[in-house]
């Protein structure tokens, strides 16, 4: 009779303990970082995805200009693919659709030209005359154009881990 008595009450205790305990709270923890886990390795999908599209792109042009059209091509159509195959790869939210377009642009004036210049081998802050860009750039301050592409590097990665 006695060990049925304690029996009885440790599980009353037992009971008496783990009912105060909300299950809820320690499921809504783990889904929260579950999803602030995935939105991390989304941001991460998004800079990856952007960036090697654009480095393709830039190695692409600098090999066609260059006079190596076959890899040049090449290159070019990998970058195209990349960005064709970025909806299954990335979850895309319609409504941030602003933030994805400003990460591209902000990744893209950061990494095309240095990208372009190295595929040349010409000096990594060489800045041409041909295109609208190349001439925008020219009437700015030309010698430091680092500090301005390290922010919009640091603006376009940023963009997809906090917004994204």
């Amino acid at each position: 009779m006695k060990r049925l008595l304690i029996i009885l009450l440790l599980s009353s205790v037992f009971l008496t303990c783990f009912s105060q305990y909300n299950l809820e709270i320690k499921t809504d923890y783990f889904d929260n970082y579950i999803k602030a886990e995935k939105e991390k390795s989304q941001a991460w999908k998004v800079i990856t995805v952007y960036s090697s599209s654009i480095i393709f792109d830039a190695v692409g042009d600098g090999l066609n200009d260059s006079g190596e059209k076959q890899w040049g091509h090449f290159c070019n159509a990998a970058s195209i693919g990349i960005m064709l195959t970025s909806p299954f790869i990335i979850d895309y939210e319609k409504s941030k659709w602003g933030w994805y377009l400003t990460s591209y642009t902000s990744l893209r004036i950061a990494l095309f030209d240095y990208s372009y210049n190295l595929t040349r081998g010409l000096p990594l802050n060489y800045i041409g005359g041909t295109s609208t860009w190349d001439k925008v750039l020219g009437k700015m301050n030309p010698p430091d154009t680092y500090m301005g592409r390290g922010v919009f590097f640091i603006l376009g990665v940023s963009i997809p881990i906090n917004k994204l």
